[in-house]
C-alpha cells in the first residue's frame, strides 16, 4: 500500500474512532468557518483521440465561509487534483502531467443543524496538460495546453464536532468540469477526510 492510501486510512480510522469513543460537542455555526481535506479521487475525460480516459490520484480541498444560520453556510470551495502517467508510443513512454481544479461559490446545508451536510456549488474549472514529448515520439502536440470552463460541485457528507470549534468529517465529491480539448468534459468522484473549524 502506498503512502497516500495509508495516510487516508489512518485519518479515516481517526474520524471513526473519535466519533465512536468521544463525547460529541454540539454543532454551533454562527459565523466564520474554514477547513481543508484530502482524499482519493477518480477522474475521467475525453482525450484528443475522443477516448474516455480514467485516472485515480490524490485530491485536496479547501473552504472558507460564513454561517448565514445554523443550518446554512455560504462560502467558497476549492478542489484540486493532479496525475502524472505515461502514454506508450512507438518510441517508448511519454510522460504526461494533468492538473485539474475547481473553484466554486457554494452553499452547505446541515439538515436539523446536525452533522449531516449537503454541499452544492458552481464556478470556474481549470485544466492543464503538460506532455514531455521527445522528438520523434509521435505524441500529439495538441494535447499540451490549458483550458477554463464551468465547474459544478455536489458533496454530501458528515462531520463530528470534536471540540467547540473543531470538527472531523468525511465527504464524497462529485465534480463536473466543462472543459474543451485536451480535457473534454472532465468528471471526478471520490472520498476525502475533512478538517473544519468554526468560530
Amino acid at each position: 500500500m502506498s503512502r497516500l492510501p495509508r495516510l487516508l486510512a489512518s485519518a479515516t480510522a481517526l474520524v471513526l474512532a473519535t466519533a465512536a469513543g468521544a463525547r460529541a460537542e454540539s454543532h454551533v455555526r454562527a459565523g466564520f468557518c474554514a477547513g481543508f481535506g484530502m482524499g482519493l479521487e477518480s477522474v475521467s475525460w475525453n482525450d484528443v483521440s475522443d477516448e474516455r480516459r480514467v485516472e485515480a490520484s490524490g485530491v485536496v480541498t479547501a473552504r472558507a465561509g460564513w454561517a448565514l444560520k445554523p443550518t446554512l453556510v455560504a462560502g467558497v470551495e476549492f478542489w484540486g487534483w493532479a496525475k502524472e502517467y505515461e502514454v506508450l508510443t512507438s518510441s517508448g513512454g511519454v510522460p504526461v502531467n494533468v492538473q485539474l481544479s475547481a473553484t466554486t461559490a457554494a452553499l452547505t446545508w446541515y439538515p436539523g443543524a446536525d452533522g449531516i451536510f449537503f454541499r452544492l456549488g458552481a464556478g470556474l474549472a481549470y485544466g492543464k496538460v503538460d506532455i514531455d514529448a521527445p522528438s520523434g515520439s509521435g505524441a500529439a502536440a495538441a494535447e499540451t495546453g490549458s483550458k477554463t470552463g464551468l465547474a459544478v460541485l455536489f458533496a454530501p457528507g458528515y462531520e463530528f464536532r470534536v471540540t467547540k470549534h473543531f470538527a472531523l468529517g468525511a465527504q464524497g465529491d462529485i465534480v463536473y468540469m466543462g472543459l474543451s480539448e485536451p480535457l473534454d468534459d472532465a468528471f471526478g468522484y471520490g472520498l476525502n477526510v475533512q478538517f473544519n473549524w468554526y468560530w
